[in-house]
């Protein structure tokens, strides 16, 4: 009987831990051994986590992925690379912790695959003779490109080209600039895929449009900002031009002072305290669509810093009023019926009492 209990993998045999078997037998679907150690770089570049991750964090990793790529053990036949820690701490200088965290990323990230695991000596196999510690082996990844796409043989110039002299008569030669549209730039692109993915993906509403983001933490009132902003993207189609982040960092002090995503809709459309509504919706003519939001978001801020009262808080503030009123008219009622049920009327009737009085008056 084997062993009962989960087992870790057996790592691959060291004569064979680089060979197109071992290497090909780890390698996820859509993915396949990089190119070039170049493109590999380049490759996560242009991932949609890469870009929207922290400014520090996204520097550690390029810095990380710099660092392996440097290391002694690449093998170009195999695209596979055997990073050493110990190299890693004293030459660049990353904490272990660091190193196991950033090697999971990139493995998350489908751009690394694990070949063959890190050994000690000590599990190392007698038989073998070995008695060093193995480095773990890992296989440099990209996707796929998507076949079926048609492309042209022709390269596409990068550059600006001169026409030739005396190539036309009777016209100068003139700079033309013959070059592909520039593409925009990483980072956007990966945030309108990241918006996308989310938004075909939504099922239902993703933030009750008519509900605060108030919350009892910090971490769970960022989440709910987060969700109302996706919200907001999802009902607004120019903010999907821009990030999630982006969106939430401009309407936060809205949402804090308790705006609903209804009332940053209508503030988006709307002047405050009037009935007058834009001409223009920013679906198109709009270049930064982050400043045309505070532009449309900052009429609803009063000189003194604070905020006119959203759509829903003049609802509310009204709606109390009315059951103020409807309270007091209640009260009202009540007390004028409990002053009747008191009221006790005399023995005599008013001509009774009239004469009672006349008889006064003659003695």
């Amino acid at each position: 009987m084997g062993r009962k209990g989960k087992q870790r993998p057996r790592r691959v045999r060291k004569a064979k831990e680089r060979s197109n078997r071992a290497v090909w037998s780890v390698i996820p679907a859509g993915h396949r051994p990089a190119r070039h150690i170049i493109r590999w770089l380049r490759s996560i570049q242009e991932l949609a986590e890469f870009q929207l991750a922290r400014k520090d964090l996204k520097a550690n990793i390029w810095r990380f992925a710099n660092a392996v790529a440097q290391c002694p053990g690449f093998d170009p036949a195999s695209m596979t690379v055997m990073p050493l820690w110990q190299r890693l701490q004293e030459r660049f200088g990353f904490p272990s912790k660091s190193i196991s965290n950033y090697f999971r990323r990139l493995r998350d990230w489908g751009v690394l695959a694990v070949v063959a695991t890190g050994r000690t000596a000590e599990f190392t196999p007698k038989s073998s003779g070995r008695t060093d510690n193995e480095a773990a082996i890992y296989v440099l990844l990209e996707k796929v490109e998507e076949e079926g796409v048609e492309k042209s043989s022709v390269p596409v110039p990068n550059r600006a080209v001169n026409n030739p002299p005396h190539a036309r008569a009777g016209e100068e030669s003139k700079l033309n600039i013959d070059a592909a549209t520039p593409h925009a730039s990483l980072k956007r692109a990966a945030q309108r895929r990241e918006i996308n993915h989310q938004l075909l993906n939504r099922k239902a509403p993703l933030w009750n449009p008519n509900e605060t983001t108030s919350a009892k933490t910090k971490r769970e009132r960022r989440e709910a900002e987060r969700l109302a902003s996706l919200e907001l993207q999802f009902r607004s189609f120019p903010l999907q031009r821009i990030s999630t982040p982006h969106v939430a960092a401009i309407c936060r002090p809205f949402f804090r002072a308790g705006w609903t995503i209804r009332d940053i809709l209508h503030a988006i459309d709307w002047r405050p305290n009037t009935d007058a509504r834009y001409h223009h919706d920013g679906a198109n003519g709009v270049e930064n669509t982050g400043a045309w939001l505070k532009f449309r978001l900052g009429k609803w801020v009063r000189k003194d810093g604070g905020f006119y009262r959203s759509p829903s808080q003049k609802q509310a503030a009204e709606n109390a009023q009315r059951k103020a009123e409807q309270r007091a008219a209640d009260e009202r009622r009540t007390r004028d019926r409990a002053e009747r049920a008191a009221y006790t009327p005399p023995a005599l009737g008013w001509r009774e009492r009239f004469a009672l009085l006349q008889e006064a008056k003659g003695a």
